[in-house]
């Protein structure tokens, strides 16, 4: 695709306060929004302090090492906002279009306020008329992601933010390994150990080339329908993995390694039946990614990027998201059924507590998962090309009536970000 980045087509640079400028660029890392990894992360640390007695949390919420969990969030929640201004950065080009169109509309919307003052006004009317302008500029057009289309800011702005986000993971790393004893000869200057070693840093690293490859060269993974994959993966199960042995490896300072993962050894590491429980949370977030690139599959064949959603078609893909739930489903009530949790050394009351807890989380969760899926499994269905719903009053009525295609990534979104909150509370409150 030719790059028009030069091109004048939509300059309108806007007037930003720094309050404003600020919220912009906040919003083009969609920050907010990556606060998912982070919470599936903090739910694999509050996991292993759970399942194994060795580190030490066994004695209640106050004995787990919160300045761990903390470095285990912050490193995956950082590479996530890295990602998205990256992303921002190499998909330029295609989302140009769309933003030009945008930024025509909003500049048309202004012009018409602006016309609205005629002449022969007070001075304090005038005054009002330029603070409504003003007040236009910073709540509709100042709070999106179209600051690198308009001028506001250059497009590389949006590689600095997130090559800023990745340095600070990478200088977080050095000052906790700089502190650990275990990895020293010298007096130990804190008593918290660094999760940044053996697996955890090797997962860390990993999945930080594959993310910043996501749409990022040299391979792009999402224009070649590898992106959903890789993004399931790294959003969920990765995520408490990582947050599994990083706090597993830091409270007991035993390095854990890729095969502790299959086999029992000496680090005390082994995830048992826990890999059921990952591959339910694979399957939940596959299903949500599908659903955040349904809406997509126009825009991305006009803009080169085959997608896997693009490969198989929306039919399929709705199909895809069924088939998920289902799995996922299956899996959450065949970890809810395993009453023994091997190599962990836990007590028969340890264990009680905490197969209760895995059983009232899990209800709360799908109390509003399930509705959601039904949801979003009837809009799929109801708006297969080219018969889609164009308008609600099209939609009838019902709590479980199809909804747009633009509303379900919101929906499915919510459920997915509120699902590792109500584990991480019920497994704390079953302590």
């Amino acid at each position: 695709m030719t790059d028009t980045r030069n091109s004048s087509v939509a300059y309108d640079p806007q007037k930003l306060s720094l309050g404003g400028s600020i919220n912009a660029l906040i919003a083009l890392g969609r920050i907010p929004l990556a606060s998912e990894v982070p919470l599936w992360t903090i739910f694999g640390c509050i996991l292993s302090a759970r399942l194994f007695p060795s580190t030490g949390a066994v004695k209640g919420i106050t004995s787990i090492d919160w300045w761990v969990v903390f470095q285990c969030a912050f490193t995956t929640w950082a590479t996530n906002i890295s990602i998205n201004y990256g992303n921002e950065f190499f998909d330029w080009n295609l989302d140009r279009p769309g933003q030009v169109e945008s930024i025509k509309k909003a500049v048309r919307a202004r012009e018409e306020l602006m016309n609205k003052e005629k002449k022969g006004q007070a001075v304090r009317e005038q005054q009002e008329q330029e603070e409504k302008v003003h007040e236009f500029n910073e709540k509709i057009m100042g709070n999106t992601t179209r600051i690198i289309h308009d001028g506001t800011f250059p497009p590389y702005t949006a590689l600095v933010l997130g090559a800023a986000w990745q340095a600070a993971v990478i200088g977080l790393i050095f000052y906790s390994r700089s502190k650990d004893a275990s990895l020293h000869t010298i007096k130990p200057t804190s008593a918290h150990g660094s999760p940044y070693r053996g697996l955890p840093l090797q997962i860390g690293i990993i999945s930080s080339i594959l993310s910043q490859m996501y749409v990022g060269p040299p391979v792009r993974l999402h224009y070649h329908g590898f992106g959903e994959l890789i993004s399931a993966l790294l959003l969920n199960p990765v995520a408490i993995l990582f947050g599994m042995t990083g706090y597993y490896t830091a409270t007991t300072g035993r390095a854990v390694h890729l095969s502790d993962l299959f086999t029992t050894s000496t680090s005390g590491f082994n995830l048992g039946p826990v890999w059921v429980l990952l591959g339910a949370m694979y399957c939940f977030e596959q299903a949500r990614i599908f659903i955040m690139h349904i809406q997509d599959i126009e825009a991305d064949i006009a803009g080169g990027k085959i997608t896997f959603v693009v490969r198989v078609g929306h039919a399929m893909a709705a199909r895809l998201y069924v088939i998920f739930n289902i799995l996922a489903l299956g899996l959450f009530g065949l970890f809810t059924r395993i009453h023994h949790i091997p190599h962990h050394g836990l007590k028969a009351n340890h264990l009680n507590t905490f197969s209760r807890g895995w059983k009232q989380g899990i209800t709360a969760v799908l109390l509003y998962s399930i509705p959601i899926m039904i949801i979003t499994a009837r809009s799929l269905f109801a708006q297969i090309p080219p018969g889609r719903l164009s308008t609600a009053s099209q939609q009838g009525g019902g709590l479980f009536a199809p909804r747009l295609l633009t509303v379900l990534p919101m929906l499915v979104s919510l459920q997915v970000l509120l699902s590792p909150i109500v584990l991480s509370i019920f497994t704390l409150l079953n302590w």
